[in-house]
C-alpha cells in the first residue's frame, strides 16, 4: 500500500468527527433552527401584522422554511411545481404577478432557458431582484392588462393567484394576450382560490365550473382540478388549479397515465 493510501486509511474515519466538531450534530441544528424560526415568525409579523398596512405579496422563505421544519403543509407551494412541470429545457417562460420571485428562480429557472417573471407592485419587483435573482431571470414592474408583455412569444405561462385580483374584464384581457402570446404547443398554468372572499377579491369562482367556463372563451383545451386543505392559521382553503392550450399535446405530456392492471 503506497504512503498516500496508508494516510487516506488513517485519516478518512477521523472525517466525519471533525465534520461533527466544525458544522455541529443535532443539538446544534436545533439551536439553528429554532433561531430561524424566531427570525422567520417575526418576520411574517413584521410584514402582515406590524406593517401600516399588509404587503401586496408574499416572502415564501416564510412558508418554505415553516414546511421544510414540518410546521406547515406544502400545499401553498404545490401550484409552483403544477406550473414548472409544463416547462421544457430551453423553454420562455412568462411568470404573470411573480411576486416575490419564489418560484421563478428556484422552481421555474432551473427548467426554462429564460423566465420573465413581471408583477405591478413596485415593492414585490425590488423584493424579487434583491432576494431571487438569478441569470436567466428578468424581473419586470409593468401592469399585465395594459402594457404588452416583455417578449411577443412563449412556450409557457403562469398565472397564480391573478384572476381573483382583477376585474372580470381585466382578466379576459390578460387571457386574450396570453393566448397570443403562446407558441406552438405552448399552455398556460394558473391557480385561483374558490368560494366567496372577503379580502381584495374583485370577482370570485365559487365551483371549478365556474372558472372553467371563463377559461373556455380563449383556450379549447382546459384542465381543472381542486384541492383541500388547512392553512398554518388554522382557516382551510379550497383551491382551483388550471392548465390550458390551444394544441392538447404539452397537456397530454404530463398527465397520469391510465394503465390497465
Amino acid at each position: 500500500m503506497s504512503a498516500r493510501h496508508r494516510l487516506k486509511s488513517l485519516v478518512s474515519p477521523l472525517l466525519p468527527l471533525a465534520e461533527r466538531l466544525v458544522w455541529g450534530g443535532e443539538r446544534r441544528e436545533r439551536l439553528l433552527l429554532a433561531g430561524l424560526d424566531r427570525h422567520y415568525g417575526s418576520l411574517l409579523r413584521r410584514q402582515w401584522r406590524h406593517a401600516p398596512e399588509p404587503p401586496h405579496f408574499f416572502d415564501h422563505r416564510i412558508d418554505g422554511f415553516a414546511f421544510a421544519i414540518g410546521r406547515a403543509a406544502p400545499f401553498p407551494l404545490y401550484r409552483g411545481f403544477l406550473g414548472a412541470e409544463l416547462a421544457r429545457p430551453g423553454d420562455t417562460l412568462l411568470d404573470l404577478g411573480c411576486g416575490d420571485g419564489f418560484f421563478a428562480r428556484r422552481l421555474y429557472a432551473p427548467r426554462c432557458a429564460r423566465v420573465d417573471a413581471v408583477d405591478v407592485e413596485p415593492d414585490a419587483i425590488a423584493h424579487a431582484r434583491r432576494r431571487n435573482a438569478t441569470g436567466n431571470v428578468r424581473y419586470v414592474l409593468m401592469d399585465a392588462v395594459a402594457d404588452p408583455f416583455p417578449s411577443s412569444r412563449y412556450d409557457v405561462a403562469v398565472w397564480d393567484s391573478g384572476l381573483a385580483h382583477v376585474s372580470r374584464e381585466d382578466a379576459e384581457i390578460v387571457l386574450a394576450k396570453v393566448r397570443d402570446a403562446l407558441a406552438p404547443g405552448g399552455a398556460l398554468a394558473g391557480s385561483e382560490s374558490l368560494g366567496e372572499d372577503a379580502g381584495d377579491h374583485l370577482q370570485t369562482f365559487a365551483t371549478l365550473d365556474d372558472l372553467a367556463s371563463l377559461l373556455c372563451r380563449f383556450f379549447p383545451h382546459v384542465q381543472v382540478r381542486a384541492l383541500d386543505y388547512e392553512l398554518a392559521d388554522g382557516t382551510s382553503r379550497r383551491e382551483a388549479y388550471w392548465r390550458c392550450a390551444l394544441d392538447p399535446a404539452r397537456l397530454q405530456a404530463v398527465a397520469w397515465r391510465d394503465v390497465t392492471c
